[in-house]
């Protein structure tokens, strides 16, 4: 049976444009754009995380990463950034500082970190597109659960996504690959968060599933869409 998001999609479709597009970086140059707005965006706030992370780290180029950046189609501005880690060859950065319970450890994982928007205007928008860039990218790869790691007081943003506590509710851990900051660790399932926001009637389920955004990673939402159908009609047929 295809999902309830391949149905709206594949015969309902409800396309929105936005004001930037999000593209995974290709190149040093497009690299070092990113670190720029991690660098301002984290430096606000972290001055010394921030200078850190001025220039590109050795994870940017690891094949097991991709680096998202969003771009304005005002001027062609780099206007933000997140980065999707899938424990392919290695484990998950944040398992250097924590380790995952076994039953959260099984199939395949992703870390999504180093959200950056420099600049406050369209913050909120594209925080949530910057994430749901990284969700699609995530479902694409066949991803069964993502973690991300967020500080205080940064996490309460993270309320509207309903997500689960890998430790107890409010619990932080230091992470070494985040300047030894404590963080909470949240996580979701990938493939069943969709059913959960729509049980919950939780807004993002509108932005997420039932709107199509083309400007996210080519379109990458429609493209998998149609994948994860085309592949459920051959096995049922």
């Amino acid at each position: 049976m295809a999902s309830l998001s391949a149905v709206n999609f594949l015969f309902d479709p409800s396309s929105q444009l936005l004001p930037f597009w999000i593209a995974i970086a290709q190149n040093d140059r497009e690299l070092e754009l990113a670190a720029k707005a991690r660098q301002i965006a984290y430096g606000k706030h972290l001055p010394l995380l921030g200078e850190k992370l001025a220039v590109p780290d050795a994870d940017d180029r690891n094949p097991d990463f991709a680096v998202l950046l969003a771009f304005s189609k005002l001027d062609g501005s780099c206007i933000g950034t997140v980065r999707v880690q899938i424990a392919n060859q290695q484990q998950l950065r944040l398992e250097e500082s924590y380790a995952l319970p076994k039953a959260l450890r099984t199939g395949r994982i992703a870390e999504v970190s180093r959200l950056a928007i420099p600049a406050r205007s369209n913050g909120l928008a594209l925080r949530l597109m910057l994430i749901k860039a990284a969700y699609w990218y995530s479902r694409a790869n066949l991803v069964d659960r993502c973690f991300l790691c967020v500080r205080y007081p940064v996490d309460r943003q993270y309320r509207r996504f309903d997500l689960d506590d890998v430790l107890q509710p409010d619990e932080f851990v230091a992470m070494k690959h985040i300047g030894m900051i404590p963080h909470r660790i949240l996580w979701f399932d990938v493939f069943h968060i969709e059913a959960r926001w729509l049980l919950s009637a939780n807004p993002l389920h509108s932005v997420y599933f039932s709107s199509s955004h083309p400007d996210l990673l080519q379109n990458i939402q429609m493209r998998t869409l149609q994948l994860e159908t085309q592949n459920q009609l051959r096995s049922i047929g």
